[in-house]
């Protein structure tokens, strides 16, 4: 009786999120459903239920910056019910939302170290802080799955923290070695068009699905860039190097870091009234 209940609930839930989208979206998303209704994998239907409890929301949210539901999911309903009944189901935490603190950890790490081209990136401390990283990810997915959102987010606290202090011991402790220089060309190019891959993909993926946490990293990551470009052209490379230029990177950093808490933040209250 408590599953028939939680289905039950559920599906009400559906049909209220049903009576949000346009008649448009409303059509190919019947259309859906029935499709989904012929496979396999969600002849349960509780789990079909759960699956449509998952996908509404991201409908509605593409709905609301002028998506229809069709452009949302790229094919006709048919088409887009078989992949969906062919999926293999991945775990909670293999998502692309994996690749968002590996992106941040470069800008937060790697990119400000090559800011001055006269300055290596220490091989060696990458590695060691690259592996801390890893293990504070593996350590705040395994909080996530067991604790409520309220606690996920003092949990993941306090792992930022741990992982900030274990990488500024790091960064006094491990010596200089497997030193790598970046030219002032080659490393200018290189800047760019890294900095241009991750916004063709942050456009891509938040098209795909409008609350990407993709967008939370683009003014860090432009800001950045920006000033490791001063540091490279002739004109401005001077003025990097002095006071000033110190100060206008200091300045930068906390800016970076500020737009990533502020905009991420914004993401994450969207994700949280999503799952209400």
């Amino acid at each position: 009786m408590a599953n028939l209940a939680n289905r039950l609930t559920i599906a009400e839930q559906n049909r209220e999120l049903r009576e949000q989208l346009t008649p448009e979206n409303q059509a190919y998303w019947d259309d859906l459903v029935t499709a989904l209704r012929q496979q396999s994998r969600f002849a349960d239907e509780e789990k079909l239920q759960r699956h449509l409890r998952e996908q509404l929301p991201q409908l509605l949210v593409a709905q609301s910056n002028d998506q229809s539901a069709a452009q949302f999911y790229g094919a006709d309903p048919q088409t887009v019910a078989e992949k969906m009944g062919s999926a293999r189901k991945r775990p909670t935490w293999w998502t692309w939302d994996l690749l968002v603190p590996v992106i941040i950890f470069v800008l937060g790490v790697i990119l400000p170290a090559a800011i001055l081209p006269a300055v290596p990136l220490q091989g060696l401390l990458i590695a060691v802080q690259f592996g801390l990283f890893v293990i504070a990810m593996a350590l705040g997915i395994w909080l996530s799955q067991r604790m409520a959102p309220q606690g996920q987010v003092i949990g993941w606290l306090v792992i930022v923290v741990g992982l900030v202090l274990a990488m500024w011991i790091a960064a006094r402790t491990v010596p200089a070695a497997g030193l790598i220089y970046l030219t002032r060309g080659g490393g200018s190019v290189a800047l760019l068009v890294f900095a241009v891959a991750v916004t063709a993909l942050t456009w891509w993926h938040h098209r795909r699905h409008a609350d990407s946490w993709f967008p939370a990293i683009l003014g860090s990551l432009w800001i950045t860039t920006l000033l490791a470009l001063l540091a490279r052209f002739p004109l401005t490379s001077g003025l990097m190097v002095t006071s000033s230029g110190n100060f206008l990177i200091a300045v930068g950093t906390i800016l970076a870091d500020a737009s990533i808490l502020i905009i991420g933040w914004h993401i994450w209250q969207v994700r949280q009234h999503k799952t209400k």
